[in-house]
């Protein structure tokens, strides 16, 4: 368990090592980096805070931003090989993407429409409220990733350290092939979501418990190996479980 931690720990954190690094290694005066307001296009260049206005569309590509990265709302935000050392918040914006990045801090996100995290490590927290589309795919997270009242929640292929939780997504989501040292929860949910349980969405690995409460649509619950405990009680329709891994007791409507 001890040494799985640790892999874990290194895939997750290795992007925020890397930035931690890169901020000893820069000239004193790059500490002192400019804030920008950015409507448009930066390249591979240093800056300090950056700030999205209202309807505007930013493109960091190469960019390190010494600062928080703050999206209006109605902005669009689409990060490429960007190294941001505090955190990224989005209130009512249009899209948030990332690709390839490095968030030292926490990503928050509230009442936007789309949250795309592609092959990017995050040092935080990635939470998400209100109607948004969240996708999250490849990516290492230190500390949880949470969607409360979201429209779509779809996790695959992903480390996590801390918890999954999705919590009263309306259209549901899928939760797919993803390690996760924490819980997985699943709650409140009005549409259909695949825990595991398809050729298309493989089982998921979880150290803590994993818990199905109070869903109202389709729930599969299949091929996932869990080192605690599997719980799932006030789900209409029940959920359909197959075959997982169950370290700890298996209650309620998944036994």
């Amino acid at each position: 368990m001890r040494s799985k931690r640790i892999i874990a720990g290194s895939v997750v954190t290795a992007g925020v090592a890397g930035a931690a690094a890169l901020a000893m290694a820069l000239p004193a005066q790059a500490h002192g980096a400019r804030s920008v307001t950015c409507d448009g296009t930066i390249g591979a260049q240093t800056v300090g805070d950056v700030v999205v206005a209202d309807n505007a569309g930013c493109v960091l590509a190469g960019t390190t931003v010494r600062g928080t990265i703050t999206v209006g709302a109605g902005a669009a935000l689409d990060l490429s090989d960007v190294t941001v050392f505090n955190g990224v918040t989005a209130a009512s914006s249009g899209r948030v993407a990332a690709v390839n990045s490095v968030v030292v801090g926490s990503v928050t996100s509230t009442n936007s429409g789309q949250l795309q995290l592609t092959n990017t490590a995050v040092g935080g927290d990635v939470a998400v409220s209100g109607e948004t589309n969240v996708t999250a795919v490849g990516v290492a997270v230190a500390g949880d990733v949470t969607g409360t009242a979201v429209n779509r929640f779809d996790v695959s292929s992903s480390y996590v350290l801390g918890s999954v939780v999705a919590n009263e997504a309306f259209s549901g989501g899928n939760l797919c092939g993803n390690r996760v040292y924490g819980d997985t929860k699943v709650v409140g949910s009005g549409g259909a979501i695949l825990l595991g349980g398809s050729a298309s969405c493989a089982g998921n690995q979880v150290f803590g418990n994993v818990v199905v409460d109070n869903n109202v649509a389709f729930i599969a619950i299949a091929g996932n190996t869990v080192k605690r405990n599997l719980s799932c009680t006030g789900n209409d329709p029940a959920p359909e479980v197959g075959t997982n891994t169950v370290k700890g007791t298996k209650s309620g409507q998944c036994v």
